[in-house]
């Protein structure tokens, strides 16, 4: 059987790259981050895990080559510390990880609406089709009560229309006996 593909850690080349630092830009194994993060220069990286991690994707302003800190609501965009000074002096700026809680926080709470509103649909849907089921067994047993009456009518007229026949054919042959 296959196994997936995975990338190596960039420092022991030995075990695998599951966590990526977006400072230094490169990929850890468990044990090599855990000595990353141990030393004072690089005690304050932060890391992507799992098994979603791009390291292609680059958290640096393309401009300065510096990493992104601030988020510029009126922009709409992330920034670095030279771009705050250069082009957002006075616009409202927030750090990066304020920004992400904030955005991720009213994304969850966009799917949990939409997450109501699809359980309230499926429930609307399911009582229209208990509705719908109920509605079709009435009109079933309906059909099947009108049958029953129907056949007990066509089986009376039948019983009936053999009496008058037994009684024409009785009466003709007494008829004819009695003209004999």
């Amino acid at each position: 059987m296959a196994q997936a593909a995975f990338k190596t850690c960039e420092i022991c080349v030995a075990s695998p790259g599951h966590n990526y630092c977006q400072e230094c830009d490169q990929l850890f194994c468990d044990g090599c981050k855990i000595s990353h993060l141990r030393t004072k220069m690089t005690k304050n990286h932060t890391f992507l895990s799992g098994p979603n991690i791009n390291p292609e994707v680059k958290q640096y302003c393309n401009e300065h080559d510096e990493n992104f800190i601030y988020y510029c609501r009126e922009c709409n965009t992330p920034i670095c510390k030279i771009c705050v000074i250069e082009n957002h002096k006075k616009h409202d700026l927030c750090e990066i990880n304020t920004s992400t809680a904030i955005n991720k926080a009213e994304i969850e709470s966009e799917i949990n609406i939409k997450m109501n509103k699809l359980e309230t649909n499926i429930m609307v849907i399911e009582q229209g089709t208990n509705a719908y089921h109920s509605d079709v067994d009435g009109v079933m047993h309906a059909i099947r009560q009108e049958g029953v009456r129907l056949k007990e009518l066509i089986d009376t007229q039948v019983e009936l229309f053999d009496q008058i026949s037994e009684r024409a054919t009785h009466n003709t042959t007494s008829n004819l006996t009695v003209d004999w």
